[in-house]
């Protein structure tokens, strides 16, 4: 009885041997990784507890200050004057932990009145201040 090849019949023989050296390899990289994550938990390690989280009592607050476009100062929509404002922002800086502030200044504002409020808080020690906008999306065409 003769045996049949698949070069005989003229059909494309499929090498399987490619196909079985990758299965032995991802078979072995499973698992050499398993018992390596197996090994890097030891159980003798007392790991430190925290204490319960407690939440804030209140959120810190930030000194808001508007520019109008005429130059006046307002902080918690009254105005304030340069010197009042001053006191306001000495305060701000001595609480613990300092408050931060934002500046708002009117987009038709002239620039020298947010630098004014700038530099007074620059005067007091304040140096990391905030400028508060709107991000426009641009328009499409």
């Amino acid at each position: 009885m003769r045996i049949r090849t698949p070069q005989d019949s003229g059909e494309d023989a499929v090498n399987m041997t490619p196909m079985i050296d990758m299965v032995f390899n991802l078979l072995i990289f499973f698992l050499v990784a398993t018992t390596l994550s197996a090994e890097e938990r030891e159980h003798t390690v007392q790991l430190p507890s925290t204490g319960a989280p407690q939440a804030l009592s209140q959120p810190p607050k930030d000194l808001i200050i508007n520019v109008d476009r005429d130059g006046s100062t307002k902080v918690n929509g009254k105005l304030v004057e340069r010197d009042a404002l001053r006191a306001m922002l000495i305060d701000a800086k001595a609480e613990k932990p300092p408050r931060n502030v934002l500046i708002r200044a009117d987009h038709e504002s002239m620039h020298k009145y947010f630098a004014g409020v700038a530099a007074l808080c620059t005067e007091v020690g304040i140096t990391s201040l905030n400028i508060g906008y709107v991000f426009d999306k641009p328009k499409e065409e």
